[in-house]
């Protein structure tokens, strides 16, 4: 969690422990096969899941990991569009694909414009941190408003936008050892796990 957090948003390989972690719970439950940046083939447009899994060219799982760590207010309407269309790209060509999404976010955004009002107002005062952390639980709680809605495509002929499971998380970066909340209502990792290998058995036995 620490090495994501300071790795920049950029790098090739952010993702790549959370990754490798979805691989090991996937195989720790009997699933094999799976493997991270696997390209998938769309209606639209090839691209790199986080996780996947293909049955010669049918893709049989993926998992887009995402997470938001600054400039929530700019970050998370782009996420929400993301989520719809990488989903409905699979679904198109492979309606039995099962699709999840593994979200984290930061509590308290942590852009260079924050950090610069921050310090302008006088540093991380506690009445400072707490205003943060208000901040970042209200656009936690609009993403998952979002997500939840596109969640829970149980069946191949539900609407392709959907993921067939969802796992929203939030990490207060700002707490010793690190806070993780999973939003009421979702899927905690352990749930999502077992519920993606649950689904993929139902389909592909």
């Amino acid at each position: 969690m620490r090495v994501f957090r300071t790795r920049h948003a950029r790098a090739s390989n952010r993702q790549e422990a959370i990754q490798l972690f979805c691989c090991e719970e996937l195989k720790r439950r009997g699933l094999d096969g799976v493997e991270i940046e696997r390209p998938i083939r769309g209606a639209y447009r090839i691209k790199k899941w986080d996780v996947g899994r293909l049955a010669g060219d049918e893709p049989t799982l993926g998992i887009s990991c995402k997470s938001i760590i600054s400039n929530h207010g700019g970050t998370v309407p782009n996420r929400v569009d993301d989520l719809l269309g990488e989903a409905a790209n699979v679904h198109r060509v492979f309606p039995r694909a099962v699709l999840g999404y593994l979200f984290m976010m930061g509590r308290v955004d942590e852009s260079v414009a924050t950090k610069k009002k921050t310090k302008k107002l006088g540093g991380m005062t506690p009445a400072r941190l707490s205003q943060l952390q208000a901040e970042g639980d209200e656009w936690f709680e609009r993403l998952v408003a979002s997500v939840y809605r596109a969640s829970g495509r149980t069946d191949p002929d539900d609407y392709p936008e959907k993921f067939e499971v969802v796992s929203c998380s939030q990490v207060d970066f700002m707490t010793e050892p690190y806070e993780v909340v999973v939003h009421e209502g979702g899927a905690s990792p352990d749930v999502f796990f077992d519920r993606l290998v649950e689904i993929h058995e139902e389909r592909f036995g």
